[in-house]
């Protein structure tokens, strides 16, 4: 209800709710492409794209507008009945956050475009970087490694909501775009100066018999 017009929480909620039901159907096809996306244009290069998109998504997630959050009518205590059905849900922004003053609102056609492409590069990359893996470590036991991988995966989903809750708090949604942005922007920017250090085992190996027989 802060950024998008004309919505309640409760209505909020619920087209929340139905969208990403709709998008987890949109994720799990999304894993099932990835492979042989994977295996048609390269899954270095397929990577370095997902990441891209997903940086990409986070900086259409800056509210631009049209208009400004509504700030929070406040009704007296003494005028509020609780049996009459006809209250509205207060919905707006808390005027004690200075943001409120002047922040945006989304524009929902914004907000869509940006969860889809999310919602697309998001599932994409992870399934590709564990393929990679997977094939870089070759026959080697690749137990920690995944393990690893898995850890800081369950790390950041576990910590992170409690330091972006804090942000948007304290600075709104553009201090989301500010972090995640330049931070998802990195990635695709280390798998190309990395590309050489991400070749397959099977790759490595072949490159090494051919030398030691020419």
């Amino acid at each position: 209800p802060l950024l998008l017009p004309r919505l309640s929480q409760t209505e909020a909620i619920k087209y929340s709710s139905i969208f990403l039901t709709c998008t987890s159907v949109f994720s799990f096809m999304t894993f099932a492409i990835a492979t042989p996306l994977g295996k048609r244009f390269g899954e270095r290069k397929m990577m370095g794209i997902a990441f891209s998109m997903s940086a990409f998504a986070y900086i259409l997630f800056y509210p631009v507008g049209p208009g400004y959050i509504p700030r929070i009518q406040w009704t007296p205590l003494s005028n509020v009945s609780i049996s009459n059905p006809n209250n509205t849900e207060v919905a707006g922004c808390n005027w004690q956050n200075k943001w409120c003053h002047t922040q945006h609102r989304l524009n929902i056609a914004q907000f869509l475009v940006a969860n889809s492409i999310l919602l697309f590069s998001y599932p994409l990359g992870v399934v590709l970087l564990l393929s990679r893996t997977s094939k870089i470590l070759g026959p080697h036991p690749q137990g920690t490694v995944m393990g690893i991988l898995t850890a800081v995966g369950s790390f950041s989903r576990a910590v992170g909501p409690a330091i972006f809750t804090s942000l948007f708090q304290a600075f709104g949604p553009p201090a989301m775009v500010y972090v995640l942005a330049p931070a998802l922007s990195i990635a695709p920017i280390l798998v190309f100066l990395g590309s050489n250090h991400l070749e397959t085992f099977e790759s490595r190996h072949e490159k090494l018999q051919r030398d030691l027989f020419t």
